[in-house]
């Protein structure tokens, strides 16, 4: 078996790690995510919840990518994809260090998938396993019907995410630049938070296709370079 296994269109972001996450202050999820992967013995399961773009699925993945760094197993799976799935997929899973289930407001109308998950819960805390769970609410507002399932995810250790303010956001692709060698001066940064969507993934994108264009171009990264490359996008 590989170190570390991926269900569905899942791809790890090179650079989200648990050192990357980036927050105005130290986030104690990042902390309880090592210890947690090293001695998982009687920890309680994590739940991560916040509205979107607020680096749920960051640590998520994080935690995928410090599990193949210790040498474990883990699997992630994005249950948004749910209606690709047959909840069968879960079986057997308890064999694995890491499980992360990804989005599971998903299965709100789903009991199979609840109960399925419900099972798997049981099973990873019996053989004193990992599993990280991510959701956009806490617990009781997912609307699930299996009250089991939500006594479950409540006697989780959660913590809830909070969205970057947009200082933190340019801070943030900044940072983000800086690591693929691209200088992003502050106007730009700031342009490109004003002007494009403001979903950290998607600058990113717009950051490393405005790096292959400046490339190609030989063009420092300027805001009218910017208009540019973005125009010919459209």
């Amino acid at each position: 078996m590989q170190p570390t296994q991926f269900t569905l269109p899942v791809t790890l972001p090179e650079d989200e790690t648990l050192d990357s996450f980036y927050s105005s202050t130290a986030h104690p999820a990042v902390d309880y995510i090592r210890h947690y992967l090293a001695e998982p013995a009687g920890k309680a399961p994590l739940y991560l919840f916040g509205a979107s773009g607020c680096g749920k699925s960051h640590l998520l993945y994080a935690a995928c990518v410090q599990a193949q760094e210790m040498g474990l197993t883990s699997q992630l799976l994005a249950l948004e994809h749910v209606q690709q799935l047959d909840a069968r997929v879960l079986d057997d899973l308890e064999h694995l260090d890491l499980v992360c289930l990804d989005n599971i407001q998903a299965i709100a109308g789903d009991l199979s998938w609840q109960t399925a998950v419900f099972d798997l819960y049981n099973r990873m805390a019996e053989q004193g396993k990992c599993l990280i769970i991510v959701a956009n609410e806490p617990p009781m507002q997912l609307g699930f019907r299996l009250a089991d399932l939500v006594s479950r995810l409540q006697a989780c250790t959660s913590f809830q995410l909070r969205l970057l303010s947009d200082s933190e956001k340019q801070r943030l692709l900044q940072l983000k630049a800086h690591v693929r060698g691209i200088e992003l001066p502050s106007e730009v940064a700031r342009y490109l938070l004003n002007r494009q969507q403001r979903d950290i993934r998607a600058l990113v994108a717009i950051l490393d296709q405005l790096d292959q264009a400046s490339i190609v171009h030989q063009r420092k990264i300027t805001i009218p370079f910017v208009k540019t490359v973005l125009a010919d996008d459209d």
